[in-house]
């Protein structure tokens, strides 16, 4: 016969079951989170990720640790996440990696869409249509008169074939109905060098890899692509306002998990970044880099990326692009 004292014993079991079962779900991270970035150190992607994670890791309540894995265009990085299986891996991207370069590998080994969730979108920073600060053009209307009457007689510089400089003046190309030549370099770097120099006529350039420029009077800022001036260029009219309404971009950042990551750990991550992203510190932060924080839920991010990868894949093919 069963006491008083067991049968309430037998009551409580199943409740204890509950309540280690959601003790164990609250436990995650149980070890430092690892976010790749697929790009080398030093790199926007790469600063980014270090002033984000190190804010995320009070509120996950385990360190943030950056692990750089250049290569293959972002694919590199990604194939280690999405190989991780230790639940505590996952990538810090953008959009190149991530809308660009599968529509133009034929060799990749994962399926972005099928392998990778999206958890958080973090940034995004428009692109700016740059000259030389010795060109004659002080105005996106000037540059596109010039080439109508002279097809073929400009050039644009890019950091390489089928990147977002690269297709993002391709866009410009279509938008105002121009020829302009290509030239790709190997990284942004190089190509703003000889932007500076006055070796090639104009690049659509990230803003925060030529504000500084632009300030010091060594390139021209004849638009950004964007329907919002740039606070860090504020007298840089937009896209928008010089009828080219149709040439949108830039580069945009954000976090990526591998696809059997537990739904619950992705809101964990997710609610973490927003609140940094929120942050006065962080507004600061990105406000001077010529970027702007973005946040929202992970549904929002992966219906973005998916539309980003239908615009930017249809025109990289469109355009015969290939990596370099």
């Amino acid at each position: 016969m069963i006491t008083r004292h067991q049968f309430i014993k037998l009551l409580a079991l199943p409740c204890a079951a509950v309540l280690s079962t959601a003790s164990l779900a609250q436990s995650w991270p149980s070890k430092p989170v690892r976010i790749v970035v697929p790009f080398a150190a030093g790199g926007p992607a790469d600063s980014l990720a270090r002033f984000i994670g190190t804010r995320m890791a009070s509120d996950l309540g385990q360190p943030v640790v950056i692990d750089n894995k250049a290569g293959a265009g972002g694919t590199f990085g990604a194939s280690e996440v999405i190989r991780s299986n230790d639940g505590h891996s996952f990538l810090f991207s953008s959009t190149g990696a991530l809308s660009i370069v599968p529509a133009l590998m034929t060799n990749l080994t994962y399926n972005p869409e099928r392998d990778l969730t999206a958890v958080a979108y973090a940034v995004t920073t428009p692109s700016m249509i740059v000259v030389s600060g010795k060109s004659p053009f002080n105005s996106i209307a000037e540059l596109v008169k010039f080439a109508k009457q002279n097809p073929g007689k400009l050039n644009f510089a890019s950091a390489g074939s089928g990147t977002s400089t690269h297709l993002g003046a391709e866009l410009l190309k279509k938008e105002a109905g121009i020829f302009m030549t290509h030239i790709p370099y190997r990284g942004a770097a190089p190509a703003t060098t000889d932007l500076i120099a006055g070796t090639v006529d104009l690049m659509l350039a990230d803003v925060p890899a030529v504000v500084s420029f632009v300030k010091g009077g060594q390139l021209k800022a004849l638009a950004v692509t964007a329907p919002q001036r740039a606070p860090a260029l504020p007298d840089v009219p937009t896209t928008t306002e010089v009828n080219l309404k149709g040439v949108q971009g830039g580069t945009w950042y954000g976090l990526m998990a591998p696809s059997k990551t537990p739904v619950e750990n992705i809101a964990k991550l997710n609610s973490a970044m927003n609140k940094v992203l929120q942050s006065p510190e962080a507004i600061a932060f990105f406000r001077a880099q010529g970027v702007q924080a973005v946040g929202g839920s992970p549904e929002e991010f992966g219906s973005f990326i998916k539309s980003e990868s239908l615009k930017w894949g249809a025109l990289a093919k469109a355009v015969g692009a290939k990596l370099d």
